[in-house]
């Protein structure tokens, strides 16, 4: 079953440097929640290792992750598939982002996600929250790392 799943979040920086954050490998790839490690094998594809909390325990994934599409500075699209253990999981994300007059970023996004295995009893009621949860918490450190670079407060 694909679940889809929609949500905003608005950022405290130009939608130029938030962009930045997420359309680069390895920024990106750091930014995972619970991440472990990152390999970048590209300026499109990251490999990481994550140990996401679930209501299963801490479910760790080896990810292959593509920035699929960019238009800078207004959309990024990032699709992905993970693996651990008897587990599989396959998501399809696409983030516009809207400067605001405050000089903020808005940023709308839809994501699509499959789980197979153990963790497709997640679909239901736990997974939409989880995959909010994980978008939220990248782009929040994105806005962290993005801030930092330019020389803000993170």
């Amino acid at each position: 079953m694909i679940k889809h799943i929609n949500g905003t979040h608005r950022a405290a920086i130009a939608p130029e440097a938030l962009w930045a954050a997420l359309s680069d490998p390895e920024r990106l790839g750091a930014a995972l929640p619970d991440v472990r490690w990152v390999t970048a094998d590209g300026p499109d594809v990251f490999r990481a290792g994550v140990r996401p909390s679930t209501n299963l325990g801490v479910t760790p994934l080896e990810l292959d992750v593509r920035i699929a599409e960019r238009d800078e500075p207004r959309r990024v699209r990032i699709t992905g598939d993970g693996s651990g253990g008897e587990f599989r999981v396959a998501f399809d994300t696409e983030l516009q982002l809207a400067g605001a007059d405050d000089g903020a970023c808005d940023v709308t996004w839809s994501a699509q996600v499959q789980a197979f295995g153990v963790l497709a009893s997640l679909t239901q009621r736990v997974l939409p929250w989880l995959l909010r949860d994980q978008i939220t918490l990248v782009l929040r450190t994105a806005e962290a790392q993005a801030s930092q670079a330019a020389g803000g407060v993170a």
